[in-house]
């Protein structure tokens, strides 16, 4: 069979959660499934001037470009339902890797529902309006099935009605942890030194960083706030509101907390490395990739007791209610201070993180879509 795979979030260049999702799947299907083959789908209209590939080589793996630009294909494929991508290629089943589909007449579509946080937290997602829910819904209701990463977000699909035996709960995964070799001339460079609690993620107001940036205020010490994320379209406006919660703070504190933008994959390994602490009490989370990623890492963890972050983190991390800032600053104080506790939450992340292989998601992944095939 063959099965197709919406891989355009794996090509942007500044990824979130969607995007690492997206292009690890496409590298991780053709190994857990050599009999059938995949097709890596994205819009790259540069490829007309000059033919390029972008994922690792196998076998079983095609990639496949339709030649339009991303400006023009979306708005047109929104509101037309053209060009189809089956224009493209043939398939039995299709992978839609970031919520919905590309346009297509296809009735063996899987879904990918990463989280429903525009919903339970419509304020922090502007960008999701009325036409993109009645979309998804739509889709929702005509898919063959919907994939999701946490028994907390298949739990919400439930509540929207959506029929139990159409919602697949396949858990993402986590890389192997590699530290770079020049991990700490990469710290150096971006100005980190020292004791440092990190914070990894897209400056959006669900990621919570005003409260974090508020709880690190009321600890004392010499530890640094470290913040790795840049930027997201959708909300572009937030590192404003980050940076006034950053000027709120005593000087002697301000001093200690440095913003490093967006990182790529070898300094965000690098900080990772070399962290005290993964600062991450988001509010709403369908997965967590930086919860794994710093476990992996050897990484103590605190993150926040509500959403996936319990039912991912395990007993691996300390959890604390993210709207209390106290109890930020007490996880942040207990964890900077605590070796025993440090040690213990060591030993257990790298045990948790192993746990998630991408082969595995890669396998139920491949279930999912035979079905859908089938059906």
């Amino acid at each position: 069979m063959r099965f197709l795979i919406d891989a355009r979030p794996a090509l942007d260049p500044r990824r979130t959660g969607v995007g690492t999702y997206a292009a690890r799947i496409v590298e991780h299907l053709p190994l857990a499934d050599g009999d059938d083959t995949f097709l890596a789908w994205y819009l790259h209209a540069r490829g007309l001037l000059r033919r390029r590939t972008f994922f690792p080589p196998r076998p079983n793996l095609e990639e496949v470009a339709s030649r339009v630009p991303a400006r023009l294909f979306q708005p047109i494929s929104t509101r037309l339902g053209v060009p189809r991508v089956e224009w493209s290629t043939s398939f039995d089943a299709l992978l839609a890797t970031n919520f919905l589909p590309p346009a297509t007449r296809s009735s063996s579509v899987v879904l990918v529902v990463h989280d429903l946080a525009f919903l339970r937290l419509p304020e922090t997602a502007p960008q999701v309006d009325a036409r993109f829910r009645r979309h998804l819904r739509a889709a929702l209701d005509v898919c063959a099935a919907a994939i999701v990463p946490s028994n907390a977000v298949r739990d919400d699909l439930l509540g929207l009605g959506i029929g139990a035996d159409r919602v697949r709960v396949v858990h993402h995964g986590v890389d192997p942890f590699v530290a770079p070799g020049d991990a700490e001339g990469r710290r150096k460079a971006l100005g980190v030194a020292g004791p440092y609690a990190l914070f990894v993620g897209g400056l959006e107001p669900r990621k919570n960083l005003e409260r974090l940036v508020a709880a690190f205020g009321r600890i004392g010490g010499e530890a640094r706030l470290v913040i790795a994320g840049g930027p997201v379209r959708w909300f572009p406006g937030y590192g404003a509101r980050l940076d006034a919660a950053v000027a709120s703070l005593p000087p002697d504190v301000r001093r200690r907390v440095l913003r490093v933008g967006y990182i790529g994959e070898l300094d965000r390994a690098a900080l990772l490395a070399g962290a005290s602490l993964l600062a991450y009490p988001s509010l709403e989370e369908g997965f967590g990739f930086p919860v794994l990623e710093a476990m992996a890492a050897g990484t103590p963890v605190l993150t926040a007791d509500r959403s996936s972050l319990p039912e991912i983190a395990g007993d691996a991390a300390l959890l604390v209610d993210p709207t209390d800032v106290d109890a930020i600053a007490g996880g942040l104080a207990g964890l900077l201070g605590d070796d025993a506790m440090r040690t213990r939450l060591v030993a257990a992340g790298r045990e948790r993180a192993r746990a998630f292989p991408w082969s595995a998601a890669a396998r139920g992944t491949v279930e999912v879509l035979r079905a859908a095939a089938g059906r």
